[in-house]
């Protein structure tokens, strides 16, 4: 369990599930058990503390029943009794306030302040004992936030450094502390005669305010101020603002702290140059003898790489001997195409000038010893779709970004350069304009600023630039590996592209490759860029489709046993290519993996365009189909069969007897399982026997190590579990299939909130609600969000809240009878006469009673008819007719073949 008091209260399971607390009183004793976190507090304070102004008649009594509600929400061992009182018996690493202050204690102040959201929670920081930790916790803030400037300013600080020290400055102006840092950072941004200012200002609020001089630490930072020289930045001015990469700046400016050769690699366009500015704009303030910028794009030949340092420097003297003795940073930008020259020079520049250190700006690595790397990928969304907006606002003011935007950044691979070109067509192009041309990445961007580097004015040049940096070989293969989709293996690229794996090093090392978790894919940019070159890619296509469709195939059969999820993981991974690559053959191979995730819904998409029975089964299954479909040996042909009318008995049989009659264990597992859906699912009364049946089942799934397959008994089981009142086994059944399930339908998710809330626990029914809601309105699947509203109705309803159960009644009902099955039709009426019986309306729930018997009647399904049966039962119990209620009941045992002795009694009384 972890509990956060700094700012609001908040408490979550191990699993990170929240935990819901209740009332304001409840949360006022954690926070004041918190205080003193794993001691004692005795009643008598707690007493007084919890009620200063008035306590309770019996306050005693009234302090051990909120202990007692405390105790039920976070579980009995988290509060300790003792003869005196209470004590919180919670580790302190799991409480925030304690790992804050250790953390500061400690000298670790970024992680203490990334704990801060305020004191306590708010309701809890007026309250008298609450006083003295809020105040103890606002100085351990400030100590922090001075630790950690101290930390900053050591490595060049943020750009908006001065101007947070200057706010805590002004809400703590006694602390001269404070006002001495912000003289030293002010110092060493060359702003001496602000420096001296401050300083002054500092000297007189504490004459006024204390009477006293400053002490040692800002005396120490007035005389830095005065004997600080004047200096000019070497860099170029900003333009525009920087955007989107504030981690890279800090991690590149605390590897330069500890490494004598950083190298930023990455794409063309990806922002090196301009990140490696800001990162000497920092580096500026405390290198004593300043930093020098070198751009090599000019430079064609290697033997002049030291007279464009010479240059920079404004020396005729060698660089190794101008630079011997001198402390400071050298920056040499855009050294791809001279990449062994810099190399060399940077060694030798290194070796020979102890206190210098070098950022350089690559498309692949220097290769030189004590290199510390630091790439640049793509730009996160967000920080893509803020700089898209950045630029935008500069050519069409008030633009507002949305989801065409965060699009638009995705379809550009997050490059800062392509961002910055796509949002200068703005002047042009409304953002739908430039949403719909993104098909053509290149000709869209073929406009940049003019006064801009030629190789950075288009996106084509910035490609053109790397193109020409490769050999033929690499040539090639960045060629054909534009045939892949989504990435590739190693294993993939040698047996498709014909590519070594050092030449698909060289492409990861110039930055034209991603390598990813032993994937290797081209950003979607390079790979229109490759894919439009004037080669024949025919034969490479060609063995693309088989080589994918062979996996699929060989994927296949290991999707029922031991080793399934590491086979379904592979063909997640290549979905792209396999779409790519689909044809009838690779469609029946695809087929189960679609299946056993439950994604149908694909399947169909892909059978609609792929000639074939098992195609056909999915979209317009007849009987004639699909009894060929049944009396094929594979798997999917089966499931497709069973799919196509899952109510025709006859055909279900045979299919299950067939199968167990197999000496296959897995396809006597798949027997048994179906014969337990033909059992409890098509007529009355084979509940018991569906039981045996998914047991057995579920035993022989579990031998041959198919957990997907075993995760299907068990929903079942747990159904029928459920619908003889065994709830705490239905919940154990469903709880270990979803956790198996590679993805849990939302049915699913339904059925286990409906067990939570039957157990009382409405808390995690509703997150299990609110899960599957995500997941319904993500799929956009209109009988999952009605299975969703349904399940919320309910729970409204149990929870008094009958006016949201009535509005969420209503949304269940009006699915479109086409997209709902008949059962859960009945299922819907039956729920809403509860409602509508909870609000007074018995006759109308009446009727709802009535319309939900007659659908599930046509459902043939026996379980159905047994719900909905019993809540006309319980609904004739409460009108007074118990012989109704009885003959309900008793039929609703015949329907689903067992009965429910604890639903009976609760129903009408009698054991």
């Amino acid at each position: 369990m972890r509990i956060r008091v700094l700012g609001r209260l908040e408490v979550t399971d191990p699993d990170g599930t929240p935990v819901h607390l209740g009332g304001a009183m409840l949360r006022a004793l954690l926070v004041r058990l918190v205080v003193d976190a794993g001691r004692v507090v005795t009643a008598d304070r707690l007493i007084a503390d919890l009620w200063p102004d008035a306590a309770p008649a019996d306050p005693a009594a009234a302090l051990q029943s909120l202990v007692a509600r405390l105790r039920r929400v976070l579980g009995r061992d988290a509060i300790g009794s003792h003869p005196t009182g209470y004590r919180l018996d919670v580790p302190r690493e799991d409480i925030d306030a304690e790992v804050f202050a250790r953390a500061v204690t400690e000298g670790r102040p970024h992680e203490a302040l990334a704990l801060w959201r305020g004191a306590l929670p708010a309701g809890v920081v007026d309250a008298d004992f609450a006083r003295a930790p809020v105040a103890r916790l606002a100085e351990l803030r400030l100590s922090a936030l001075e630790a950690r400037i101290d930390l900053d300013l050591a490595t060049g600080g943020a750009p908006d450094l001065i101007a947070e020290i200057e706010e805590l400055v002004a809400a703590t102006p006694l602390r001269e502390g404070l006002h001495a840092r912000l003289v030293r950072a002010l110092c060493a941004r060359g702003r001496q005669a602000e420096a001296l200012a401050a300083h002054e200002r500092a000297r007189a609020v504490l004459a006024e305010e204390l009477g006293a001089d400053p002490g040692p630490e800002l005396r120490e930072a007035h005389r830095q101020a005065l004997r600080a020289p004047v200096r000019r930045s070497p860099l170029p001015a900003r333009l525009t603002s920087f955007v989107g990469r504030d981690r890279e700046l800090d991690e590149v400016v605390r590897a330069l702290a500890g490494a004598r050769l950083v190298t930023l690699t990455g794409a063309g366009g990806a922002g090196k140059t301009r990140l490696a500015v800001e990162v000497a704009e920092r580096v500026l303030a405390t290198a004593p003898d300043g930093v020098w910028l070198v751009d090599l794009s000019p430079v064609v030949a290697a033997d002049a790489i030291g007279l464009a340092v010479r240059v920079a420097l404004g020396t005729t003297d060698e660089p190794a001997d101008a630079l011997a003795d001198r402390e400071g940073l050298l920056l040499l930008d855009n050294c791809e195409h001279l990449v062994d020259g810099v190399a060399e020079f940077a060694a030798d520049l290194l070796a020979r000038c102890p206190r210098l250190r070098v950022l350089a700006t690559s498309r692949e690595p220097l290769g030189v010893t004590g290199e510390v790397l630091r790439p640049l990928g793509p730009l996160p969304e967000a920080q893509a779709v803020a700089l898209f907006a950045d630029r935008a606002r500069a050519v069409r003011p008030g633009f507002a970004p949305d989801e065409s935007t965060a699009r638009v950044c995705r379809a550009l691979d997050g490059i800062p350069l392509a961002i910055e070109l796509a949002a200068a067509r703005l002047r042009s192009l409304t953002p739908a304009q430039l949403a719909r041309r993104l098909g053509d990445r290149l000709g869209l961007l073929d406009r940049g600023v003019r006064a801009g580097p030629a190789r950075h004015r288009t996106l084509r040049a910035v490609l053109d630039w790397s193109w020409d940096l490769l050999d033929e070989a690499e040539r090639t293969l960045l060629t054909r590996l534009s045939v892949f989709a989504g990435g590739a293996t190693a294993d993939a690229v040698e047996r498709v592209a014909g590519g070594s794996l050092d030449q698909l090093a060289s492409l990861v090392d110039k930055s034209l490759v991603v390598e990813v978790d032993e994937r290797y894919r081209l950003l979607e940019t390079v790979r229109e860029y490759a894919a439009a070159k004037p080669v024949d890619l025919a034969e490479v296509r060609a063995r693309h489709a088989a080589h994918y469709t062979e996996l699929a195939e060989r994927a296949e059969p290991r999707l029922r046993g031991p080793g399934q999820r590491e086979w379904a993981d592979r063909l997640t991974a290549e979905r792209a290519n396999l779409d790519l690559a689909m044809s009838p053959r690779l469609f029946a191979a695809r087929l189960w993996h679609w299946l056993v995730r439950t994604q149908l819904a694909e399947a169909r998409s892909w059978a609609a365009g792929t000639d074939s029975d098992l195609a056909r089964g999915l979209l317009d299954p007849t009987p004639e189909l699909l009894d060929r479909l049944a009396a094929r040996d594979e798997p999917a042909a089966l499931v497709v069969a069973a799919l196509g009318d899952h109510a025709h008995r006859a055909r279900l049989t045979a299919i299950a007897d067939r199968l167990t009659a197999s000496a296959d264990p897995w396809r006597r597992a798949a027997g048994e399982l179906l014969k337990g859906y033909a059992a409890a699912e098509i007529g009355d009364g084979g509940a018991a026997r569906a039981e045996e049946h998914y047991a057995a089942a579920a035993r022989g799934f579990r031998d041959v190590g198919d957990h997907i397959g075993l995760a299907y008994p068990l929903m079942f089981l747990s159904a029928l579990q459920s619908g003889r009142g065994a709830t705490a086994e239905a919940l154990r059944s469903l709880s270990e299939a979803m956790s198996l399930a590679p993805a849990v339908p939302v049915m699913v998710l339904v059925q286990s909130a409906g067990l939570r809330a039957r157990t009382g626990d409405l808390d995690r029914a509703r997150l299990d609600l609110e899960r599957a809601e995500r997941a319904a309105t993500r799929e956009d699947d209109p009988l999952a969000l009605a299975r969703v509203r349904n399940g919320l109705a309910e729970l409204a309803r149990l929870s008094g809240d009958t006016a949201t159960a009535l509005e969420q009644h209503r949304g269940a009902l009006a699915l479109d009878p086409s997209a709902a099955t008949t059962q859960f039709r009945a299922m819907a009426h039956s729920n809403y006469a509860k409602t509508l019986t909870a609000v007074g309306e018995v006759d109308l729930a009446g009727e709802h009673h009535e319309i939900a018997v007659a659908l599930a009647l046509r459902s043939h399904d026996g379980p159905a008819l047994a719900f909905v049966l019993e809540d006309q039962a319980a609904w004739c119990a409460a009108r007074g007719d118990r012989a109704a209620a009885v003959a309900l009941l008793e039929r609703a045992g015949r329907a689903r073949g067992t009965d429910n002795p604890g639903l009976r009694a609760a129903i009408t009384g009698v054991p």
